[in-house]
């Protein structure tokens, strides 16, 4: 059975005062998602848009004071210092003022796709975000407002342990040149095998393998040069001629 879309009736008052102030301050394309049954930290998440840092510290000083007005303070807060994505925490729902770009940066409402959105019923100039598609990214974008600020729990310590986690090469290895002394290391195992002959066999430089070989060549060619492996060094005395004395 499909469930009947949501409307704006139906949200909790504080968020709709939120709403309200948002739109009274200017934002764009505000979206209001139920996050019951996909977080576990909240239940309603409202995202909007500024067009610049002054304008999201606007629409977020906005909220804040009207809100207060009905004795609702937010439990958290982050991003207030840059403005690029100001994130308040109200427990039972979350505002998210965004810097345009950093808000189709991080697309939060793929991240949710799951969630009914509300029919908020806005005009058509509060949801077109024409304007504000031309404007310049942040040099740096502002780290992720994870935690209960917008990840699935543990999605984020399940990142930091993965990147930890033996057989996983640290960011950027791939990328890193070796250390002096590396270099020689690496090349000695990459040379052929110095052991090995043409053919791809190994050789023995000594051994009693090595001396049986020649022991048996030498029975088979009495001519061989290869002398038995317990024949008497070649200037030895005979063994039956006594030493010579001095």
């Amino acid at each position: 059975m499909t469930k009947p879309a949501l409307s704006r009736a139906a949200l909790p008052p504080a968020i709709q005062r939120a709403l309200d102030l948002a739109v009274d301050a200017k934002a764009a394309a505000p979206v209001v998602l139920q996050l019951t049954d996909v977080a576990g930290y909240t239940d309603w998440a409202l995202v909007v848009s500024g067009r610049s840092d002054r304008h999201v510290g606007g629409i977020t000083e906005a909220i804040m004071a009207g809100l207060k007005d009905q004795q609702r303070s937010p439990i958290g807060t982050d991003g207030l210092e840059e403005h690029l994505w100001d994130l308040l925490d109200y427990d039972d729902f979350l505002v998210h003022v965004f810097y345009h770009p950093v808000r189709k940066h991080y697309d939060l409402e793929s991240m949710w796709r799951d969630a009914p959105r509300v029919e908020l019923g806005l005009p058509e100039d509060v949801m077109d975000t024409s304007a504000l598609e031309g404007l310049t990214p942040p040099t740096d974008m502002p780290p992720f407002r994870g935690g209960s600020f917008g990840a699935f729990p543990g999605e984020l310590e399940d990142e930091e342990e993965l990147a930890d986690a033996p057989g996983e090469l640290p960011e950027g290895a791939e990328d890193e040149e070796p250390e002096e002394g590396d270099e020689d290391e690496a090349a000695e195992y990459d040379e052929p095998d110095d052991f090995a002959d043409e053919e791809g066999e190994y050789a023995y430089d000594e051994g009693d393998e090595g001396d049986e070989d020649d022991d048996a060549l030498a029975a088979e060619d009495p001519d061989s040069d290869a002398a038995p492996a317990d024949a008497p060094p070649a200037d030895a005395p005979p063994a039956d001629v006594p030493p010579r004395r001095k």
